[in-house]
């Protein structure tokens, strides 16, 4: 006995349904798909294979995003990212060490990147808890940051741009050790502040900038990582070059020359080396740390072609 045609409709009504519901489901598996990888940290982070809503915790990841021209992408930044001009105008999460998690998920990020050197691990925690996807940077020294700069490409499908532009800067580095390849390398103390006077060991990033720039950093051997010293250690250290990065204004700059100028036993204070340098330029993991380079390695080296 044959089925009544209703039946035969039903059915294939009923498989039409069933068509449509496996390519959708096919569908959200494709939006949800995500690659597993292993961050700056050693965590392994799911990340979204195409992340439309990006989160940086750091001005160094964003100088990072808008190079590889993904500014439509982002959606929020902390209050410390002040470059490009553009970063002002994204929404600001707050500082590096106490983000609003409220801000974070009214943002909804499909990816938030930090770094280990300025977030605090206790954040990256909270966030994860809370199901959101976070990717941490850990770039020490300008090897580092043309790291973070592919890890970010290939996260966000920028991997060719990112190649491109690692390549460029690679070139300029090259360019650098060429000029100060067997030049004799100035001491340099790197100071930080006025009060009280601190400087970098070799562990950090502007120590690497001082290297690269074909120098010696006195501090280098310090177990601290930003250790203290007071007019005598400097003195002991007798740098041929004292660069000063000012934490609140330029002014600053004139206190410390003339603060020096007591001691004139100083190699770079009987030779007038005390040169001024931009915090954000030799301090922050971002691809300007090449612009750093090369302006460091003109003062350490004056006679260096532009």
């Amino acid at each position: 006995m044959s089925k009544p045609p209703f039946l035969k409709t039903l059915k294939k009504a009923q498989r039409y349904l069933w068509g449509v519901v496996i390519l959708y489901l096919v569908f959200l598996a494709a939006q949800a798909s995500a690659t597993t990888v292993v961050d700056g940290v050693g965590r392994r982070v799911d990340v979204p294979d195409h992340p439309s809503r990006i989160i940086s915790l750091a001005p160094g990841i964003t100088e990072i995003l808008f190079a590889l021209e993904l500014d439509e992408r982002i959606v929020g930044v902390t209050s410390f990212c002040d470059w490009p001009q553009k970063a002002r105008q994204k929404t600001s999460i707050g500082g590096f060490t106490n983000p609003s998690l409220e801000t974070m998920l009214w943002l909804k990020p499909d990816l938030i990147i930090a770094t280990a050197d300025g977030n605090r691990p206790e954040t990256v925690r909270q966030l994860e808890k809370i199901g959101m996807t976070v990717y941490v940077t850990h770039p020490s020294d300008t090897e580092g940051i043309l790291k973070s700069l592919l890890q970010i490409g290939e996260m966000t499908g920028r991997r060719q741009a990112a190649r491109e532009l690692a390549d460029a800067l690679q070139r300029r580095l090259d360019a650098v050790t060429l000029q100060v390849q067997g030049k004799k390398k100035p001491r340099v103390f790197f100071q930080i502040g006025m009060d009280p006077v601190i400087s970098v060991n070799g562990e950090t990033l502007i120590s690497d900038v001082i290297h690269q720039a074909g120098g010696v950093n006195v501090a280098a051997r310090q177990k601290a990582r930003y250790p203290r010293y007071s007019a005598e250690g400097v003195m002991a250290g007798a740098p041929d070059v004292l660069l000063f990065a000012p934490m609140a204004s330029d002014r600053e700059f004139k206190k410390v020359k003339t603060y020096w100028q007591q001691f004139p036993g100083i190699p770079a204070v009987k030779n007038n080396r005390i040169h001024p340098v931009d915090t954000d330029l030799i301090g922050r993991a971002s691809l300007r740390i090449v612009d750093a380079i090369e302006k460091t390695a003109r003062l350490l080296h004056p006679e260096m072609k532009e």
